[in-house]
């Protein structure tokens, strides 16, 4: 174990609260602003803080291969993903996700949803489901053992 608290687990999660909570303040600061890229482009977000705009595929690309008409989209999108990354200094914390809209048969349309979602590097479920059991565990154990007597004791 390291002694530098910067590589500590509790220090990664604090630092990814930390940059959300600023993801936050920066997006809903570009969101009031009529004039900002982000109403220029005109992008949404949902409550979670989830980016996302939808792009229509022209009809002429519509033959062609998913992966070559994903990565065109892709790159119709890089003005976006500049701003995101760049100009709001998000690169590492957004995450693109393609979604195909679907027709009331079931047919694939040519709309895709493209949604930009805050990524967490340490802080997961399975994160905090672990040091909630840890803890306590750790609390029993060391008042069963009296280990906290036992140090004051020593102590004074």
């Amino acid at each position: 174990m390291s002694l530098n608290p910067k590589t500590w687990g509790a220090y990664k999660v604090y630092r990814d609260i930390e940059n959300y909570i600023e993801f936050k303040r920066v997006l809903k600061k570009e969101i009031n602003n009529p004039k900002s890229k982000f109403n220029k482009w005109k992008l949404s977000c949902n409550t979670f803080y989830t980016i996302f705009v939808t792009v229509d595929v022209d009809e002429s690309e519509a033959n062609l291969p998913q992966k070559i008409m994903r990565l065109r989209m892709f790159e119709s999108l890089a003005p976006v993903h500049r701003y995101l990354d760049e100009e709001l200094g998000f690169a590492e914390c957004l995450t693109p996700e393609f979604n195909q809209f679907f027709d009331s048969e079931g047919n694939p349309t040519l709309t895709y949803l493209i949604s930009y979602r805050y990524s967490f590097n340490k802080l997961s479920f399975w994160w905090v489901v672990r040091w909630s059991l840890i803890i306590p565990t750790v609390i029993i154990i060391l008042s069963q053992l009296n280990i906290v007597q036992w140090l004051k004791s020593l102590i004074f």
